[in-house]
């Protein structure tokens, strides 16, 4: 895989630097906010960080049985009655063990725009139209520079599940926002946070809080597949191959060079839109696929990332999430067959998808607990 042309993040000498985590961006990382007019840039926020990270935190604990509530229910946490993900991330009256720093460099991505291939119903004042949505493919990439520094004693067993969480983050998943239309693929170059070779010989946690029916990591699956395509990506490109919009998708502008330097300098392939619209097709029931797929007001159960370079011809994609109705057979089964109907403008240009690693959830568990 060859390097990204951007600089590194220096760390500021601080003597409040607590242990550290090294991450390079492979896709975009997300996390809220909104353009700076002035700059053209979009801020990186401590808060979107530490929300994915709890939400992985608390998939992984799920998983090995403990608690973790619903931060969305009317029935919270509060002070020393939480569960075990508000032990370490806090709750109303009992405050979070852990200061995060970030360091990054402030290099927004050129955007992307993809168009849908049908139209879609919208609402405009009281009225109903059909019109071709597009989606945008946005965010940062840069090395980062995560620095924990513990407020209150951090436990031995909660440096563990930390160290457990990047792990799985950065081995199958993804952080920030946006994860479910290819962004937050991260690779850690770095990592010094205490026992990270450590495995759990106990369960001693907070028993005091109810467990809730949420995303548990036993429940997860997460494939990798490779994309060859017969051609260079970058001739590829130059030809307008891959899928951008409907003819009849008016004020609709191509933006190539945008495709070209997302390539060129950042080892990406803006394509997670092409495999989504691919896999949401695998269900047919139409309650079943807003439940695995999410709606408005609903997230998504099922995650894609775009491609990013393995080598001139190849990119990697993962696709992971939680199976409640079957859809991780049928992606296995009908990704290398269907995806090729959605990723081109017109001829088949891919030379084979492959599925070259595959991983349950309840696998990693075993990892993580001392046999």
């Amino acid at each position: 895989m060859s390097k990204r042309i951007y600089p590194e993040p220096s760390m500021k000498e601080n003597e409040e630097m607590g242990p550290l985590l090294k991450l390079e961006t492979l896709t975009p990382i997300w996390t809220g906010g909104v353009r700076e007019k002035s700059k053209e840039q979009l801020r990186l926020r401590e808060t979107g960080i530490i929300g994915s990270l709890r939400w992985w935190y608390e998939v992984l604990i799920r998983g090995l049985g403990r608690s973790a509530c619903d931060p969305t229910a009317n029935t919270r946490c509060e002070g020393k009655n939480h569960c075990d993900a508000c032990e370490l991330f806090g709750c109303t009256g009992w405050a979070r063990k852990f200061k995060l720093n970030i360091e990054f460099n402030d290099h927004t991505i050129p955007g992307v725009w993809i168009g849908t291939r049908k139209k879609h119903e919208v609402k405009k004042d009281k009225l109903k139209y059909l019109i071709y949505l597009r989606r945008n493919v946005l965010g940062f990439m840069s090395p980062v520079i995560l620095s924990f520094i513990p407020l209150r004693e951090i436990s031995k067993n909660e440096w563990i599940l930390l160290n457990a969480t990047f792990e799985i983050i950065g081995d199958y998943g993804a952080i920030g926002a946006h994860t479910s239309q290819g962004n937050g693929v991260i690779k850690i170059i770095e990592n010094n946070l205490p026992h990270k070779d450590d495995k759990i010989d106990n369960l001693e946690f907070k028993k005091d809080s109810a467990r809730v029916e949420f995303p548990s990591l036993d429940n997860f699956f997460f494939y990798k597949f490779h994309l060859k395509f017969k051609e260079d990506i970058p001739a590829l490109i130059d030809k307008e191959a891959f899928w951008t919009h409907q003819q009849g998708h008016k004020k609709f502008s191509d933006n190539w060079g945008n495709w070209e330097k997302l390539w060129n300098d950042y080892n990406f392939l803006p394509i997670a839109f092409h495999i989504r619209d691919t896999i949401r097709h695998f269900e047919d029931d139409r309650n079943k696929r807003h439940s695995i797929f999410g709606k408005l007001g609903e997230g998504s159960k099922v995650f894609v990332s775009h491609g990013y370079k393995i080598d001139k011809e190849t990119v990697e994609t993962r696709i992971w999430g939680y199976d409640e109705e079957g859809i991780k057979e049928k992606i296995k089964e009908n990704l290398n067959g269907s995806l090729r109907e959605k990723l081109f403008s017109d001829n088949d240009n891919l030379e084979s998808c492959n599925l070259i690693d595959e991983k349950l959830g309840k696998k990693i568990l075993e990892g993580v607990i001392k046999k």
